[in-house]
């Protein structure tokens, strides 16, 4: 399974990881997944074996995700993503299974009406 986690520690966490289940965990010293963030200051983290940073101004201003929300979300759909474990949405939404994983379209429906 391709599956976002959100990441909701502190910076410099980032947003969250895309991991892909069928992978090796590490390739070298490196986490074999790619690292999702965002805000005003772009960078790579030499963590991960690469990291996909949505430029805005304004989602780091707002300290939150939704002014690229749509972006970030295309994102994951063309990285082949179809689930999103979210740990905290699971507990205020329905749609998520019983270990917190929603499908890309539930998460999706969930996040653009925060975004809206």
């Amino acid at each position: 399974m391709k599956y976002f986690s959100l990441d909701y520690r502190s910076p410099p966490s980032g947003m969250g990881q895309i991991v892909d289940t069928e992978q090796p965990k590490k390739i070298g010293d490196k986490y074999n997944m790619i690292l999702v963030d965002y805000g005003n200051e772009s960078h790579e983290d030499p963590h991960y074996v690469e990291t996909k940073y949505f430029h805005s101004d304004q989602a780091a201003q707002e300290g939150w995700a939704g002014p690229v929300m749509t972006e970030v979300i295309q994102y994951l759909r063309d990285q082949g993503v179809t689930h999103v474990y979210d740990g905290e949405l699971k507990y205020d939404f329905t749609g998520a299974d019983e270990n917190g994983y929603f499908s890309i379209d539930r998460w999706a429906e969930i996040m653009m009406k925060f975004a809206a």
